[in-house]
Formats: C-alpha cells, structure tokens, sequence
C-alpha cells in the first residue's frame, strides 16, 4: 500500500509538472517572446539568441508583471500635461521654437548591439497587459518609410504590442544609415522585421503598391496568423491605444474599411492610357491600356485601407487579384485604384458594394474637402501642426484610427499632446472638445 501511494505522488508530481510547463509555454507564447512565433525570419543563430531572450524574460518574471500594468502617464501627470495641451492646441499659447532633433546617426548610436534585450523593451519599448480581446483579433502593420528614425521610433512605440506582427519596408534610395537605425531599433522585438525586397519608391508610379505588396507577402508567412492588416507611413500616429484599435475593427464585423468611389472623369486616364518611368517622373505616353480584367468597375479611393487576412490573400493569390495587379502597373497612382476597385469586385472576401466615402483609416484634411489648416499645405495635404489637433481629435475625426501627417521636423509637443489625448480614451469618442475649454478659460478669468 506504502508503494502504490508513493507511486501515485510521483505520477501526481509529474502530471503537476507537465502542466505547469505548458502554462509556462503558453504565457511566453502570448505575452513574452513572440519571436518563438516568426522562426522563419530568424537564422539560426538568432534563433539562439531568442532562446537567451527567453530564459532572461523568465528569470525576470517580476519586472515583466510591472511592466504588463505599465500606463503611459499617470492620473496627474496626464492631467498636469494635458492642461498645457488644451492651451497649446487652442492657440492660446504658442509652441516653443522647434528644438535640436535627433539625426538617424544619434538614433543608431542610442541603440547598442549588447544592449539587454529585456531592458531596451522595458524602456524604450513598454506597453500594457494584452487583453484576451487582443489575443483573439492580433493585426498586421506594414509601414512604409523612407526617412526620419526619429519620427518612426515614437511611431513604432506608440503602436507596438507583442502579439501583433509588423513589418517595415524600407525605400530603396533611404540612406545606410537610416537603414541601420531601424535594425538596431527593432533588434530586441521579435515581432518586427524588416521586408527583404526593397522597391525605388516613386510617388504615382507602381512602386508604392510594390512596396505594400512585399510586406503583405511576408507577413501572411508570419506564423502569428492576425486577422486584420493596416498599412501605415512614417508620418502616421495612432489616434488610440491598441485594446481601442480592436474594439473598432470588432465593430467592422469581418469587411474592409476601405474609400471607394468612381473615377472622377478628370482622373480616367489613369487606368485608361500607358504610363511610363523615366528618371524618376511618371509620363503618359498617350497609348491606350487594355479593359480591366474580370470586369473589375474601375474605382478611387485612398492608399490607406484597414482590411481582413482574407482580402489580402485574394489579392495576392487569386487569378483577380493577381491580374488587377499586372493590370495596373503601367497605370498612374495605382495604390488609389487597386484598393478601391477590388473593394467592390463581386467576390472578394470582406469587400462591400456602393460608395464608401466614410472609413476609419486615418483623420486628414484635403485642400479640396477641408480647406482648415493651421499646418502647411503640401501637395494639397494638411502637414499638421499642434492647432490641427482642434479637429484631429475633434468630433468629425472620432471614428478614425490614425492621423495623417505628422511633420518630418515636428516639435514634440504634438506627439505627447497625442499619447496624452488617446490614453484612456474610448473608441469612437471625442478627445477634443472647445466647448469644454472655453468654461475652463472663463473661470481661469
């Protein structure tokens, strides 16, 4: 009897230890290392370097548990620094004249190759527990940058979550040392790479499309299998926090956000006539284009989409997607059409027929649509400045993820004025309210 009982704690002992090595496993999995998750953008010397990650992430379990009830501000700092904000963005008070930025150079040298991994993500790259919500609807980023690591540093840590998977494509004119800032920045997220195609980006050419391609192609290889993909510039910045970013794409119930309206008469000869790259600019050379395959209705819309796993897979494995693609690489601003058009093609998962004027893809102002800008008008787009915020994060703006476009030389002011609104803020509502202020300043009176 003595026997039987010490072989039952033994067996008792070992089932006890099997499970809570898997818990173990499956806590790593979802909160610690996801590079765990990406095996296949890792040689296999990284792969040794992630198993050292590991084991440093368990031994300190303890400033991980700090770092998961992590908030970007406190209760008082948030309303000490959003007191300023209100008198900033209002116009009451001028920002102070811009500082010294940081050169890519200086964000390189910040980053050091024996830098402790679980430090550089303590503080550089903190964030909150990951909700089960989060677990259950993990999105795909694919940026798109030429320049700036500063402006792409604040970018990437305001939007970056261990579960989540992104990639970057780097233009193929950007500098070395641009380049180099960026794979020391993302060394110690696992989460994070760089594409391994490089396009010569070039505004209205193909190229743009290209370079979006090449991420998604490589992110559907991710072994972390999101279910949303955004695509996103380096003078974009995340107008909510993540767990807010979900509830959103939650609310589009499995279709795409994506504008898609007819081609403007004044705009149809971009997907009717020939066009051609010649030293960097587009020419039309007047040679008429064949019909669109698969009587794909020729549409326009922005570059910027929010779309299901499923759209991006039609796009790319599909005999419609990959002939609309071929279709329109002699095209002019192909990346405002392929969207837009596959969006209301009769079979493409998560697409939707009719005008789509409102989506939630970014907060901008168009000369033509909103002629306000306290900015600078480039090309026709506001390049905000801290005043912008007024509608930024007004009511008109609510339902919008990101806002667009941050200036290369801005002051940080605007970026912390951001993170201050968006904390704690709930999607769909309001972080700007001018009524709210006026009360304040008559009592400041």
């Amino acid at each position: 009897m003595a026997l039987l009982t010490t072989k039952t704690a033994t067996l008792f002992i070992v089932a006890l230890t099997v499970i809570l090595i898997f818990i173990l496993q499956q806590s790593d999995v979802l909160n610690m290392n996801p590079r765990l998750r990406l095996k296949s953008h890792f040689s296999s010397e990284e792969q040794k370097k992630n198993h050292r990650f590991k084991k440093k992430l368990f031994f300190k379990s303890q400033k991980q548990m700090q770092m998961s009830q992590w908030s970007q501000f406190s209760p008082q700092e948030k309303a000490s620094k959003w007191k300023r904000c209100e008198i900033l963005i209002s116009g009451e008070e001028k920002m102070s004249s811009k500082t010294m930025l940081k050169t890519d150079s200086e964000i390189l040298d910040s980053y050091k190759p024996n830098d402790d991994c679980v430090h550089v993500l303590r503080t550089r790259f903190p964030h909150r527990a990951v909700t089960k919500a989060e677990q259950l609807l993990p999105i795909a980023f694919g940026f798109s940058v030429h320049k700036d690591a500063r402006l792409f540093q604040q970018l990437l840590q305001a939007i970056y979550m261990p579960h989540n998977v992104y990639c970057i494509h780097i233009d193929k004119k950007s500098p070395d040392v641009f380049r180099k800032a960026i794979l020391a920045m993302i060394r110690c997220l696992p989460n994070v790479f760089v594409s391994k195609k490089s396009a010569d980006v070039v505004w209205g050419h193909f190229s743009i499309v290209e370079a979006q391609l090449n991420c998604m192609e490589e992110l559907l290889q991710s072994t972390i299998k999101w279910k949303y993909y955004i695509n996103l510039v380096g003078q974009d910045f995340p107008l909510y926090e993540n767990s807010q970013i979900v509830v959103a794409l939650q609310k589009l119930n499995n279709t795409n956000s994506i504008e898609s309206f007819p081609m403007p008469g004044h705009n149809s000869d971009r997907t009717k006539k020939v066009h051609i790259l010649q030293d960097h600019t587009i020419y039309n050379t007047g040679a008429e284009k064949s019909t669109p395959p698969h009587n794909i209705p020729i549409q326009k819309g922005s570059t910027h989409i929010v779309a299901i796993r499923e759209f991006i897979e039609f796009l790319l494995h599909s005999e419609v997607g990959k002939d609309f693609v071929n279709f329109l690489k002699d095209s002019y601003v192909p990346d405002e059409t392929i969207y837009s058009s596959l969006q209301q093609h009769p079979l493409t998962p998560g697409g939707l027929l009719g005008e789509q004027h409102n989506h939630i893809t970014r907060a901008l102002h168009w000369y033509d649509q909103n002629p306000y800008c306290k900015g600078e008008w480039v090309r026709t787009l506001c390049w905000l400045s801290i005043e912008d915020l007024q509608w930024a994060l007004g009511e008109t703006m609510k339902e919008k993820l990101f806002v667009h476009k941050i200036p290369f030389d801005n002051n940080d002011d605007i970026i912390e004025c951001i993170l201050v609104a968006r904390q704690g803020r709930t999607y769909n509502t309001t972080a700007w309210n001018p009524e709210n202020l006026e009360k304040k300043l008559k009592i400041i009176e």
